[in-house]
């Protein structure tokens, strides 16, 4: 259970640090992929239960919609955004244990039970008092929009997924039109996991000195969806209101899949190949190639050759 978490703690790292390299000058011409493994299966104990079980990994199979409406001091409605963030989830099968949901959707890390749900780490949705005391608020809201076909696996192995990072941009922000008469504005997210969503937009917004009823309000409009509002009043004010986008193509590889065996065979000798004769070995030794696991180690210092480093790039088989 431990090492499923930590993969999905690396799967929002990762899209997050897409997210920013994208925005940067820097990003390369052509998208970038990294890919994130995940440990399936894990969770057994061994005394009680030798066998692995299993886990199912799904992309893209449950709805999460985001969208966000703005308005004017009269109440009318300025613009209308709407964003299909779709969503990762896991689901792990233990027999010690309770069968649990991992779930990221919308730069958010939710853990479920099937009947209710909690945030763990949040998405980028902020509400912060401009200049402490002034009443004046900033708004940031960073959209997660995971593109890429309907897929899921089944396994109790190592299951890599590739994320490649498509665009991101600016969509709205506030501060650039000096006459724009923004005052209010309603965000609707449609989720599962809506427990989760509603504690901690609440939460967001009593932190920022917010009151419930007076600055804003949140219900649960269905069984899921949440509905927050940030409302209007004469004594606050919504400063600035800055809405991101990232778009950001995720994949299952199921082809290849590898056991957690795989790990170290490079290290030990240990594997199908090993009566290859020592001429073969010797020709291929600083050749890197795909579908195969490396060990790095790391070194400090000033005495590092990078000449053989080149080297090894230069010769990988793409």
């Amino acid at each position: 259970m431990y090492e499923i978490w930590n993969d999905f703690q690396e799967l929002k790292i990762r899209i997050d640090m897409l997210s920013r390299l994208m925005e940067s000058d820097s990003y390369p011409a052509n998208d970038f992929s990294i890919t994130v493994p995940f440990r399936m299966g894990k969770g057994d104990i061994p005394v009680f239960e030798p066998s692995r079980s299993d886990g199912k990994l799904e992309v893209n199979k449950e709805r999460c919609v985001m969208s966000i409406t703005l308005y004017n001091s009269a109440n009318e409605v300025m613009k209308f955004y709407n964003f299909s963030c779709g969503g990762i989830t896991c689901y792990l099968q233990n027999k010690q244990y309770p069968d649990q949901f991992f779930r990221y959707e919308n730069g958010a890390l939710i853990l479920s039970d099937g009947t209710g749900s909690v945030m763990r780490q949040p998405p980028v949705f902020t509400i912060n008092e401009t200049i402490k005391g002034s009443n004046s608020y900033t708004v940031n809201i960073r959209a997660i929009q995971l593109s890429g076909k309907v897929d899921s696996v089944s396994s109790n192995t190592i299951t890599p997924l590739e994320l490649t990072g498509l665009s991101s941009k600016q969509v709205y922000d506030s501060s650039e039109n000096e006459n724009t008469n923004l005052k209010a504005f309603s965000l609707t997210i449609a989720t599962k996991y809506p427990d989760a969503w509603t504690s901690y937009l609440s939460e967001t917004a009593k932190n920022a000195g917010l009151e419930y009823g007076r600055d804003y309000e949140i219900e649960k409009r269905n069984p899921d969806c949440v509905y927050f509002k940030f409302i209007h009043t004469d004594n606050k004010n919504l400063d600035r209101l800055c809405i991101n986008e990232s778009v950001i193509e995720a994949a299952l590889r199921v082809g290849s899949s590898l056991s957690s065996e795989d790990f170290g065979s490079q290290e030990s000798g240990e594997g199908d190949d090993t009566s290859e004769s020592e001429e073969d070995t010797s020709e291929n030794e600083n050749t890197m190639k795909l579908n195969q696991w490396y060990c790095f180690e790391t070194v400090s210092g000033t005495n590092v050759d990078l000449s053989k480093l080149r080297t090894m790039i230069q010769k990988v088989i793409f």
